[in-house]
């Protein structure tokens, strides 16, 4: 992949930055930490750059294992519902082949209802005969 080269004000120093990463994707991700920085910096206006990168970098490092624990949570969802769908796959399948057995029993008993109704038929005829 191709190295990128881009320079990032933040906090007042410059910073140039080698990336495989679009220019246009680092340099947004440099506004937002800068602008991040100067709000903890107005919000505590005795402590030090280095003070300020500190903060905002636990700040950073917290939203990051909690993205990481939802998606962690997500991704465990996401394997029950598809363990729950296949259950209800095989569920649906096994209930299918019971209908068409059944349906096949079904089908098997008119047939022999249907010859017996007949031999009961002949049987009557004969009697009715003589």
């Amino acid at each position: 992949m191709d190295k990128n080269k881009v320079k990032l004000n933040i906090g007042g120093a410059e910073y140039a930055i080698i990336t495989e990463d679009d220019v246009k994707y680092v340099a947004e991700l440099g506004r937002e930490v800068d602008l991040q920085l100067s709000q903890v910096m107005k919000a505590n206006p005795r402590i030090s750059t280095t003070q300020a990168a500190v903060l905002l970098a636990l700040e950073y490092a917290d939203e990051y294992k909690k993205a990481g624990a939802a998606a962690d949570n997500l991704r465990q969802q996401i394997k029950d519902y598809l363990d729950d769908a296949s259950d209800a796959k095989s569920k649906a399948d096994w209930a299918r082949r019971e209908a068409e057995k059944a349906k096949q029993e079904a089908e098997a008993l008119k047939i022999e209802n249907d010859r017996l109704r007949a031999q009961l038929s002949s049987v009557l005829d004969q009697i009715g005969k003589k």
